[in-house]
């Protein structure tokens, strides 16, 4: 049998691979056992020449039933790294620049991607304005985690940049009381 193929929003064709939804889930956040359920569930009913967008919507609805705090890192990540929002059917609205109301205050949403530790200053007090607000520590920790991964991830931020980020990050982190984050491998 033919493996089922997939859209990208490019318009290119690929083989469908369970494995990179396994791991977004897992990279959010989502516990093993319930990153292995969305899979096993978008194995299911993903249609052959499904749109990445169908898949994601689909992923992002069972991870918000399954695993809100997972579902808020996935959002977060998509508009800091991505520069995409997400509206709560799961539909993206890729933003190139503008203002926009985000949080309690306009923000003005450049290119996708993180690019200075000054930016990420800046999200960090977006996160502390948030606890501030009630939003609760397990969502902070959620969005820190997926701040640090795109600290790492990120391809513009010079390697000193990402340095001094996890520095910020790390210093939010022993300020809530938590652990700081630790390298696997060197930047």
């Amino acid at each position: 049998m033919a493996s089922k193929k997939v859209v990208k929003q490019s318009g290119k064709v690929e083989d469908f691979n369970p494995q990179k939804i396994y791991n977004a889930c897992i990279a959010a956040g989502a516990p093993p056992e319930v990153a292995h359920e969305i899979t096993k569930e978008a194995e299911e009913k993903i249609k052959d020449g499904a749109s990445t967008s169908e898949i994601r919507r689909f992923v992002l609805l069972r991870l918000k039933e399954m695993a809100p705090h997972a579902h808020d890192a996935w959002v977060f990540y998509d508009r800091i790294m991505k520069g995409r929002l997400t509206i709560e059917d799961g539909k993206a609205v890729v933003v190139q620049k503008g203002h926009l109301y985000l949080g309690r205050e306009v923000k003005d949403i450049g290119p996708p991607g993180l690019s200075s530790a000054e930016e990420v200053k800046g999200i960090l007090k977006e996160l502390e304005d948030d606890l501030d607000f009630g939003i609760s520590k397990a969502t902070i920790n959620a969005r820190l985690y997926a701040l640090f991964m795109g600290v790492l991830k990120s391809s513009k931020m010079p390697k000193e940049e990402k340095e001094k980020s996890i520095q910020l990050i790390n210093e939010f982190r022993e300020k809530l009381g938590w652990k700081p984050y630790e390298l696997k491998k060197l930047l």
